[in-house]
């Protein structure tokens, strides 16, 4: 059942509005971590500029979604195109701000996970295209995860536990294969997403988030590299991990106790 149930249908469409307006704009400022992190750049100046033309964005084309529309994706100084990768992750920004104030409400928890789940975005195009996963942005989280664990489910006690769970359960199994293979299994990007990822989400997101991951990936391995367990193909583990994070942020109480009920 949605929070927004009960309000009026003018609320109801005024928090959605005003929460995907929200989380489009921080899909926006995920854009310019995603590319400005992993090439070591500083992502609070200079301005946006054409990475073709060097000419500056000009603050009404860099309006969330609707510029790179009205744009038709091209430069407005020297027509190179503009990549879809910008519009999609405004997208995605937008829908998770909306998919969050329907699972949260109206709260400080809602802004905690939007957070969340925007700097998981960030991670899991970056790991993708780059695989690494930029300690900025975790540590980052971490913080955030910390700070405003009060007002979110998880408490802070739960922050806590979580985060130092998760990071430590990385750990363990990076040694684990090392003492199986010879060489680490994790990177230490992926010990410090886990642990953002229990300061959200706590010790059993922790758990699903490893579960939801190793899935994730095995079968993208299968699919995409037709690789055995066995094989040494490196994937951007990150991602798929930022994947089910998102899933645990937004269902993972409901997936948890379906996985209860599976046991009786």
């Amino acid at each position: 059942m949605s929070a927004l149930t009960g309000l009026p249908r003018e609320a109801v469409l005024g928090w959605l509005c005003l929460a995907s307006g929200l989380g489009a704009c921080l899909g926006s400022f995920a854009n310019v971590l995603i590319h400005r992190l992993p090439r070591g750049e500083s992502v609070s100046g200079p301005r946006s500029r054409c990475p073709h033309c060097g000419h500056r964005v000009r603050w009404h084309d860099n309006i969330p979604i609707v510029s790179w529309l009205m744009l038709r994706a091209r430069c407005r100084d020297c027509g190179a195109p503009i990549s879809a990768r910008y519009v999609c992750v405004e997208l995605a920004g937008a829908a998770l701000g909306a998919l969050v104030l329907l699972r949260f409400g109206p709260s400080i928890a809602a802004v905690a996970a939007l957070l969340f789940l925007v700097d998981l975005l960030a991670v899991a195009v970056i790991d993708w295209q780059f695989m690494i996963i930029p300690h900025s942005l975790t540590i980052a989280g971490m913080v955030l995860g910390l700070a405003l664990s009060v007002w979110c489910p998880v408490g802070p006690g739960g922050a806590l536990v979580g985060l130092l769970a998760g990071a430590g359960l990385i750990l363990a199994l990076g040694y684990g294969y090392k003492a199986v293979r010879g060489e680490l299994g994790m990177g230490g990007g992926d010990v410090m997403l886990m642990g953002m990822v229990g300061s959200f989400t706590g010790v059993r997101g922790v758990l699903l988030v490893l579960l939801g991951g190793a899935l994730l990936g095995t079968a993208y391995a299968a699919v995409r590299y037709r690789a055995s367990l066995a094989g040494k193909t490196r994937l951007p583990f990150g991602t798929f991990l930022a994947l089910a994070a998102a899933g645990a942020c937004l269902a993972g109480e409901a997936a948890f106790r379906w996985y209860l009920d599976l046991l009786h």
